[in-house]
């Protein structure tokens, strides 16, 4: 790939959007919450590679108008050099909107382009409408159309690409030392689960373990040597014995001493691994069990053989105990989910309790704009699901759900905070948030302020 000298130019600014208010539920300690945007950092980091200086800002939960002229008064909003935008999820959609309406009231010369795949891919005309100043709105991933969007020079191809090679430039993020970082691992899953974005895009292999090792260091370096704990960006990590006892011997190889986080099916992993990766520091998993409800494992598409796939999660969360890694577990209230179906998924938590750091749960949600979602729409439909707001899909590409005639969006909301309260108390809460999700500097203390000021109904622990 050729590299052009860009000493003359401005910057390339990357901007990851921020929401108005937080995805799931509205307290403090949510909005305390940071979202590495390892996407757009990669962008950023890849415009660095090729010559041309780059910096990545957040829009976490700042007003976005004050954002954008905060921006402007910096001079960081030059018609020379494109505003990169990228929006990580529907929920961002209003923030874009008012972020991007203020920019070209400040100048209209500089020149929006808005990524996203999730986001974009859909529908890139309803998009257009909802956000008419943007100047373009780029569809699938944005690695091979980088070049041709900063320098029109170049006349790029788009194709799908694998996991880059390189590394993530953390110090191109704006108060960067805030954020936990991330390397990319391997990406796609194609298992098939119905309300997955990724359920037909096929898993590339992951890194090889020495160079995930010498991306761990790399990263060490980046923030001098001080404490972090990067998440290994999977959406399903699949490691096998072979490949986990490599990686456990490139790290004590390097002497890293790295605590780190991942994600992954439950009948994935197997449990002969976990030893190895615990030993090259594997400290916290994100599990997608979703149920132990053998109807609703079915309704999901997430196995065929409910027995097995409940046996595979019990060995594999019994087994991450054993070796000291905290477990994370998601549960995702359903399509057709009933008071029966919850009571096997809570008898089954039950029985794995003392095993759990943690649990999250919510009800699915419907992403994407009118014609993109029917299809799901019709399909959960039959589930007994039917929509809170018919006309949500256009306004803002999200689709609140009640789940059954039984089960309301707000009987659903009521049993998420239950059921994460069941397992979780305010320490793992924070342990878990802590260790990935918070910035750096907050502290248990800052934690109990926060705690106080939040009203205790829309906590999902106990205090």
């Amino acid at each position: 790939m050729p590299v052009k000298p860009y000493s003359n130019l401005p910057p390339v600014l990357f901007v990851s959007a921020g929401m108005l208010r937080p995805k799931k539920r509205e307290h403090i300690l949510a909005r305390r919450q940071l979202y590495l945007n390892y996407g757009a950092l990669t962008l950023a980091t890849l415009c660095e590679l090729n010559g041309r200086s780059a910096h990545l800002i957040h829009g976490e939960h700042e007003d976005p108008v004050i954002f954008a002229q905060r921006l402007h008064a910096e001079g960081r909003l030059n018609p020379c050099s494109p505003l990169m935008l990228s929006m990580p999820s529907f929920y961002a959609l209003s923030w874009t909107q008012l972020f991007c309406h203020t920019v070209k009231q400040l100048d209209r010369r500089v020149r929006i382009i808005i990524g996203g795949r999730w986001v974009t891919g859909p529908d890139p005309a309803w998009l257009k409408e909802k956000i008419p100043e943007a100047n373009a709105i780029i569809e699938g991933l944005g690695e091979p159309l980088l070049l041709s969007l900063i320098d029109s020079t170049y006349n790029v191809i788009a194709k799908d690409v694998g996991v880059p090679d390189h590394g993530l430039n953390h110090r191109l993020i704006d108060n960067f030392q805030r954020y936990q970082p991330s390397i990319e691992t391997s990406r796609g899953c194609g298992m098939g689960c119905s309300f997955c974005e990724e359920r037909d895009i096929k898993l590339t292999p992951l890194r090889s373990p020495a160079r995930l090792a010498e991306l761990m260091e790399k990263v060490v370096s980046d923030y001098g040597g001080e404490e972090v704990h990067p998440y290994l960006q999977s959406s399903f990590f699949l490691p096998n014995p072979r490949w986990s006892e490599q990686l456990a011997r490139e790290v004590e190889r390097r002497q890293l001493n790295v605590q780190w986080r991942c994600e992954t099916r439950v009948d994935g992993m197997k449990p002969n691994t976990v030893a190895s990766l615990a030993a090259a520091g594997m400290k916290v998993i994100d599990l997608g069990l979703e149920t132990a409800s053998p109807t609703q494992i079915r309704a999901m598409n997430k196995a065929s053989d409910a027995d097995r796939y409940l046996e595979a999660a019990s060995e594999l969360i019994r087994a991450c105990a054993d070796n000291g890694v905290w477990v994370k577990t998601n549960i995702l209230l359903y399509a057709g989910e009933s008071a029966r179906t919850l009571d096997e998924t809570r008898a089954w938590l039950d029985n794995h309790a003392d095993a759990l750091k943690g649990v999250s749960v919510g009800p699915v949600v419907a992403y994407g704009p009118p014609a993109h979602v029917k299809p799901y729409l019709d399909e959960v439909y039959k589930l007994g699901a039917t929509p809170t707001d018919n006309m949500s899909a256009q306004r803002e590409g999200i689709t609140h759900l009640h789940l059954s005639p039984q089960l309301s969006a707000t009987d659903a909301e009521i049993e998420s905070l239950n059921l994460s309260r069941r397992y979780m108390k305010k320490t793992d809460y924070f342990d878990l948030k802590g260790f990935s999700y918070y910035p750096r500097e907050y502290t248990k203390s800052d934690f109990d302020i926060d705690v106080q000021a939040s009203a205790p109904s829309s906590l999902p622990f106990r205090l």
